[in-house]
């Protein structure tokens, strides 16, 4: 699993191989730059700022924040592979 740190990381590569700053993207969006910051970071969730953003680096939102637009996890998922994991440890 990923975790928050790694969304922030995998955002600013994404960023800086498509050739932009913060400042680039601040005046491309027209905030300023530490909405920006806040939105790369994930401590705003304004679809409105990140339709912005997405739009100007050519990814989608899903892409871009997975942890926001993604699927959601399967909460069962981990409870069946751990309830899986029980019963084989319980038979060898």
């Amino acid at each position: 699993m990923v975790n928050d740190n790694q969304f922030i990381i995998n955002r600013k590569v994404v960023m800086l191989q498509k050739g932009h700053t913060l400042n680039s993207l601040a005046k491309n969006t027209g905030h300023t730059k530490q909405a920006i910051s806040m939105s790369i970071q994930g401590h705003s969730t304004s679809l409105r700022i990140h339709r912005k953003i997405v739009g100007i680096l050519g990814v989608t939102l899903i892409e871009f924040w997975p942890e926001l637009y993604g699927p959601a996890p399967d909460a069962n998922k981990s409870s069946h592979d751990a309830t899986i994991n029980d019963q084989a440890a319980s038979v060898n």
